[in-house]
């Protein structure tokens, strides 16, 4: 690829987030549609539609018939809302919010620092307190990576022995959603921010999902404070990635305490309380890459992609012991924890 065409893909990010917001793979769903059908259906330009379009051609996104009408491509299938494997509001966040962080991106490779401080004043969860839609978007495309690495947890995993499991910072409870689809016995609870929790619940309320209305919970807590106790088994799926070492620690000390208030309130344990944490571990590829670079960019100063040595490391320094480390298809790591023996 010439250094010309390198130059544009931010171009290319911002076109994907404003055809994702038109939702014009849903338009396109029923078959193929003219520019002006599409900008009267989307309440837009006809030539800034089609333009827009023939930009996204360029990379596969949309096909341009011979009778100027425009179709689907296997690539924006999963721009529709309703495919089993949607990105839509991935697409949404990474040429939106992400994208204004990664603009000022110089302030991070000179300082250090994280440029979404510096786009914002603020963390990009404090920033998204104040400005809901961000942080609608934000949730759903939480849930857009969530659903691939759910699905196979729920098929691979063993939780015979789990009836009550707890997602910390599971966002609008995707991961337990699927969890929960597979394994009706199984009970969940979301444990997230105020807002994030509110919003979540409304949303399962709004479902109509009776079963999953009765099984799955959200509760308020801040997991640098405390987190509830009493469940079989924790999750924290991508969380740490956004926090330094220190801060990561932390989180896993306050699931640790919720783990060892589960054993000295319950009596007759059928197994001892488990930790997953789902991350992306080191690898020495381009994924890993990318990573590290969006961290410094948008995650807490000094976070950095862990490996599993780091990983061992920040479980023992919170009073858990590694038992093992799985990978899944998805690109994450699943490290399996429970309470380090005591003295």
């Amino acid at each position: 690829m010439e250094l010309l065409q390198l130059a544009g893909m931010g171009w290319i990010s911002r076109s994907l987030s404003v055809a994702a917001r038109l939702g014009i793979a849903d338009h396109l769903a029923d078959g193929p549609k003219s520019p002006a059908e599409l900008a009267e259906l989307t309440d837009a330009n006809p030539d800034g539609v089609l333009y827009l379009l023939r930009v996204l051609g360029i990379v596969g996104v949309f096909r341009e018939r011979e009778d100027g009408t425009f179709e689907q491509t296997e690539t924006s299938e999963r721009m529709r809302d309703d495919h089993p494997q949607s990105m839509r509001y991935w697409c949404v966040l990474g040429g939106e919010m992400y994208y204004d962080v990664w603009r000022d991106l110089l302030t991070t490779v000179k300082s250090g620092k994280p440029a979404s401080r510096s786009e914002y004043g603020e963390s990009i969860y404090s920033y998204m307190d104040k400005d809901t839609d961000a942080g609608e978007v934000y949730d759903k495309a939480m849930a857009d990576i969530t659903r691939p690495a759910a699905a196979e947890l729920a098929r691979d995993f063993d939780f015979s022995r789990i009836s009550k499991v707890i997602d910390v910072g599971g966002g609008s409870g995707h991961l337990l959603k699927g969890i929960l689809a597979a394994h009706p016995d199984i009970h969940g609870t979301v444990a997230e921010r105020g807002d994030v929790a509110k919003r979540g619940a409304q949303l399962l309320d709004e479902s109509g999902d009776q079963d999953l209305i009765r099984r799955l919970s959200f509760a308020e807590a801040d997991f640098f404070e405390e987190v509830p106790s009493g469940a079989d088994a924790y999750f924290l799926k991508n969380v740490l990635h956004n926090w330094s070492p220190e801060s990561s620690t932390r989180i896993l000390q306050t699931v640790q305490h919720a783990m060892a208030r589960t054993v000295e309130e319950s009596e007759g344990l059928a197994a001892e309380p488990v930790l997953f944490v789902i991350e992306p571990l080191l690898g020495h590829d381009n994924a890993s890459a990318i990573r590290s670079l969006f961290q410094m960019v948008v995650c807490e100063e000094g976070t950095r992609i862990r490996s599993e040595e780091d990983m061992r490391k920040q479980a023992e320094g919170a009073g858990l012991q590694v038992r093992s480390i799985r990978n899944l298809s998805t690109e994450h790591s699943v490290v399996e924890c429970v309470l380090a023996a005591r003295d």
